[in-house]
């Protein structure tokens, strides 16, 4: 009898001992998944490309374009002293905005992005376009954030063009499409009477990119909106959901060719009903124009 007695309390201790075990491991892969999840959506990723073409003047060779999209009413630490420290460390000629910079679902705050707004305009001359966020605000609020950040000096496209000038003078056409207009046909009639043959288009969302993007005959596209499909699959740069994509959406992030056009996606800053990213943190898209004798080359 004591000898099963013993027995049976050293397998008790022993079950204790495992039980203890798997507690720990649990709360540590807890854990490492809080750190992972911070990370994924605090520390800020430069993601920089080159487009060489032959179609500009010699006069925009490294001219610099930072893309940043979908603040979503995100404060980063420090009063974005990281985030803005990165964009100027890049030295860009201009900054585009492409929409979702106020959330406007789960946690609208204007003043966090009105703050951000004042920031990032002191760097380079900014172009803002309007997300599907910025329309679910009331009208009054829409129209009352896009007239205060017109007056800190960002230059609001709603389906508007504007030329961006080298220091020589030269020009290329910037073109912003407003969000309730992607589909529609005003793209092409923008694009027909840009002023300049090079044309950039800025437009908030991507699934739109081969059926009419690349049809108006834009050289560039700069997209965000589909936050880099929330959760990626590492090393297969696939993304898991994106709004109006579903499951394994084709545009996550990066750049992309259709014929002649070529999009660059901005995987975004911020987080909006789904609060969470993984493997996919919060990105600067920084292009540089390479003007060649041969784009081929």
């Amino acid at each position: 009898m004591q000898k099963q007695s013993k027995a049976a309390m050293l397998e008790k201790k022993a079950k204790k001992q495992q039980a203890t075990r798997e507690i720990g491991i649990c709360l540590l892969l807890f854990l490492l998944l809080i750190a992972m999840a911070y990370g994924a959506n605090n520390r800020i990723e430069v993601s920089e490309y080159t487009y060489r073409t032959n179609a500009l003047s010699v006069s925009f060779n490294q001219f610099r374009i930072v893309q940043l999209s979908d603040l979503h009413s995100k404060m980063f630490q420090d009063q974005n002293a990281d985030l803005l420290r990165e964009v100027r460390v890049l030295e860009p000629d201009v900054i585009v905005l492409t929409g979702d910079f106020v959330d406007g679902a789960t946690h609208t705050n204007v003043d966090n992005t009105l703050i951000f707004m004042q920031q990032i305009r002191e760097i380079a001359p900014c172009y803002y376009v309007s997300g599907n966020h910025e329309y679910y605000l009331d009208k009054a609020v829409r129209e009352g954030f896009e007239n205060r950040i017109a007056d800190y000096g960002i230059q609001v496209l709603n389906n508007e063009t504007v030329q961006l000038a080298s220091d020589t003078g030269q020009t290329l056409s910037l073109i912003g499409l407003d969000d309730l207009s992607l589909q529609a046909n005003i793209l092409k009639t923008l694009s027909d009477e840009a002023p300049d043959d090079f044309k950039i288009l800025l437009a908030h969302e991507p699934q739109y990119f081969s059926d009419f993007y690349a049809d108006a005959g834009v050289d560039i596209v700069f997209c965000g909106h589909a936050h880099g499909g929330q959760w990626r699959i590492p090393f297969l740069n696939q993304g898991l959901f994106a709004p109006d994509q579903g499951l394994f959406p084709k545009f996550t992030g990066g750049e992309y060719q259709e014929g002649d056009t070529t999009m660059y996606l901005n995987r975004g800053l911020g987080n909006s009903a789904f609060p969470l990213h993984l493997f996919n943190h919060p990105e600067i898209t920084c292009v540089t124009l390479q003007t060649v004798a041969d784009s081929s080359v």
